[in-house]
């Protein structure tokens, strides 16, 4: 879990659907790569593999983290 120091008022939530990931390593990766990007909080239900994303609005774009997710090798998927 991605947890950063938190800004109020500018901070999305969006839930992505990530397809691929089968270990531990598989997580780390991702988590790595959107702690680089300065994702807010990272929380990923195993059993569904839908990920809770949070960041800042005005930083990021979700365009960039589905991007993130997908150049790891994985199936990111906003839902609504």
């Amino acid at each position: 879990m991605i947890k950063q120091k938190e800004k109020a008022g500018f901070n999305m939530d969006i839930n992505v659907s990530i397809k691929g990931i089968h270990c531990a390593g598989c997580l780390n990766r991702i988590q790595q790569s959107l702690n680089t990007l300065g994702v807010i909080r990272f929380d990923l239900d195993y059993q569904t593999h839908v990920a809770h994303i949070t960041y800042d609005e005005h930083e990021l774009d979700v365009v960039d983290i589905l991007q993130s997710i997908e150049n790891n090798g994985y199936v990111a998927t906003l839902i609504d």
